[in-house]
């Protein structure tokens, strides 16, 4: 399957002909290749991120930066006279280095990507926690608690340190459950009574027949 193409072809089919910039496209292609096989696999992860933050608004960015772009390139594209009027031109009018239209601009376009990489960030979050939790289903709720608030605290480099800690995390809770059971085995054990100061009371015979008696019965 052709990711781009078919993240062309959604565009166009399911969120009203969005035109996304080749840059944003790219950028889905990477996010997307590996975790979709199918079209209606890649349908449904385009409609959950177009839920976070529709692909409208950020094609209305894209037109924005693309305008930036072009207006900031006829600035360069200027041959002043002299040094004097490459400085005026290069500051702007009062002073500024940049026109006051190019910074609304600039300042809109990074506040949608800031928006963009804290949801981004929050969701990768999210996926990690029920990963941790998938690995846990068979915990009881106070170890598990314990697992994610540590979790909560730590961060990672990327997705290979990440998939290293849940083998840590499967690791542990298997050797935690093996020491739970082997401590219910001890528990559960029959034994004889001890005597006074503590020491091994030893078994009458009635007892000792008792026993017996049970066990051939």
């Amino acid at each position: 399957m052709d990711i781009k193409k078919e993240i062309r072809a959604l565009l166009q089919s399911k969120f009203g002909g969005v035109q996304l910039s080749d840059a944003r496209v790219e950028k889905l292609v990477k996010q997307l290749d590996g975790k979709v096989t199918t079209e209606d696999e890649l349908s449904q992860k385009m409609e959950a991120l177009n839920e976070l933050l529709p692909f409208s608004d950020i094609a209305k960015e894209d037109d924005r930066q693309r305008t930036l772009t072009a207006e900031l390139e006829k600035l360069k594209s200027k041959k002043p006279v002299t040094e004097e009027k490459k400085e005026e031109e290069e500051k702007g009018e009062g002073g500024e280095e940049i026109p006051s239209w190019a910074k609304a601009l600039i300042d809109g376009n990074k506040a949608v990507t800031e928006k963009l990489a804290a949801l981004e960030g929050q969701k990768i979050v999210n996926d990690r926690k029920s990963a941790i939790l998938a690995k846990l289903k068979d915990a009881d709720e106070a170890y598990a608690n314990k697992v994610v608030r540590d979790f909560s605290r730590m961060s990672f480099q990327d997705d290979a340190s990440f998939e290293e800690y849940l083998g840590d995390v499967e690791a542990d809770f298997t050797a935690h459950a093996q020491a739970q059971a082997e401590s219910k085995l001890g528990k559960d054990a029959p034994y004889f009574g001890t005597g006074a100061g503590g020491k091994n009371k030893e078994a009458s015979k009635e007892e000792l027949d008792a026993v017996m008696d049970t066990i051939t019965i």
